[in-house]
């Protein structure tokens, strides 16, 4: 039997796995190192919240750009 518990961090990985693999890495590796590094904590750990507070934009602009800049699918 599975637990709640590794159902939930099974779906964590798949939705990381997501991420990472439709990120358009050839413009995340181009933009500045503070984007840079709030896009990858996004992609890592799903959090957009903190990551558009690493970038100094507004959790609507980050989600923005990264969806549509960027390239990223979220499953959440």
């Amino acid at each position: 039997m599975v637990s709640k518990f590794e159902k939930i961090a099974k779906f964590a990985e798949e939705a990381r796995q997501v991420r990472r693999s439709t990120a358009n890495w050839d413009f995340i590796r181009s933009l500045p190192s503070k984007l840079r590094i709030a896009i990858e904590y996004y992609i890592e750990t799903g959090n957009f919240r903190e990551a558009a507070r690493m970038a100094d934009m507004s959790v609507d602009e980050f989600l923005y750009f990264s969806k549509d800049k960027a390239n990223i699918y979220d499953m959440s």
